[in-house]
Order: structure tokens, then sequence, then C-alpha cells
């Protein structure tokens, strides 16, 4: 054999020990030797859950209150929160007379998560809801001629900002899919006439 080849062979062999010996030192489950980690900042970060004790905190509570006049990175604040006439003149949904499975079936989700509990499982109201049959003030059934009549974007900004004693649903259904179950509310008006 030649001096050169012989020469070749030895980074070869090194190269094989370390990838076999780090190999059987990481994958062992009875290795006593625990992985290293290059960046262990970026594996093991601090974390403070908001109702612990974080001694950092002023108070030394976990949860903080945003800064004064910041806002959350993509948000984008509802321009109608006051103005309902103007909601439901100049909402526009985009799913209109959109009755695919996809749109509807998203729709159900939410109300079936949100709005059921109060206006039925079919939107009759209170009649057949297991808990606004004890409200002092009932909620509307969505299949009465006066929900008919509303306009898309005013369903649309009853569930954003809430109406009566119904709180606002806009941190339960995000902004994406209200307009579905919006559509939804339509599809439960159609059937309702079956």
């Amino acid at each position: 054999m030649t001096p050169y080849k012989s020469l070749l062979k030895i980074p070869f062999i090194a190269v094989c020990v370390f990838a076999g010996a780090s190999t059987m030192t990481s994958c062992s489950k009875f290795s006593a030797e625990p992985n290293v980690e290059i960046i262990q900042d970026m594996m093991v970060s601090p974390a403070v859950k908001a109702q612990e004790y974080d001694e950092s905190s002023p108070g030394g509570s976990g949860m903080r209150v945003p800064p004064d006049n910041t806002a959350p990175v993509g948000f984008q604040p509802y321009e109608y929160a006051t103005n309902p006439e103007g909601a439901a003149k100049e909402l526009k949904n985009p799913f209109t007379g959109d009755s695919s499975q996809e749109v509807v079936m998203t729709g159900q989700k939410y109300y079936e998560t949100n709005c059921m509990i109060c206006h039925g499982m079919h939107g009759e109201g209170s009649e057949k809801s297991s808990v606004a049959q004890f409200m002092a003030l009932k909620p509307p059934p969505l299949v009465s001629d006066k929900v008919k009549g509303y306009s898309d974007g005013q369903l649309y900004h009853v569930i954003t900002v809430g109406q009566g004693v119904m709180g606002p649903y806009a941190q339960n259904i995000p902004q994406a899919y209200r307009w579905q179950v919006v559509n939804y509310v339509r599809h439960l008006q159609k059937d309702s006439h079956k």
C-alpha cells in the first residue's frame, strides 16, 4: 500500500469513529451523559406563566398589562364599534351567497361553541336552550322575522361588540370567521322554512 493511500484512511477512520461515538452517546437510552446543546438559551428559554410570581416584574405579578397606546402586530381596530347604523349599511359580507360545505361547517363550529348555549341548536332562541330559559331577558330567536331582516353587517356587528345583555364575542370568534358564522345563521334561517 502506498503511503499516500494510508494517510487518506486515517481521517476517514477518525470521522467514522467520531460519528459512531457521538451517535451512540446521544441516541442511547442508557447513556449517563446528557446531549450537548450548542445554543442552550434557545432550547431552554425562561418562561413565566401569567398566574406565576415573577420577581423581575413590578408587584411580582406574571401578568403584565401592555404599555399604553400599543397594539399587537397585525391588529386592525374595529371602526364601527360605536356606529351600529354604519356597520349595518356599510359592512359587506365577503361570503355572501357562499353555502359551500367549508364555509358552513366553519360557521357551525363557532356557532355551536359560542352561540348555541343561548340561541339554541337551530337558532330557535330560549324555547329549547338549556341556559336561556332561565334568563330574565331572553335572547331572540335567530330564525325570527326580526333577525332575518338584519343585514349581514348588522349580524357581524352584534357578534363583534354585543347587544343588550349579550357581551362581545370578538375575543372568542376570530375576525376571519365571524362572517362564516353570519352565513351559518343565514343557513339556519333558510332551514327554518322547511
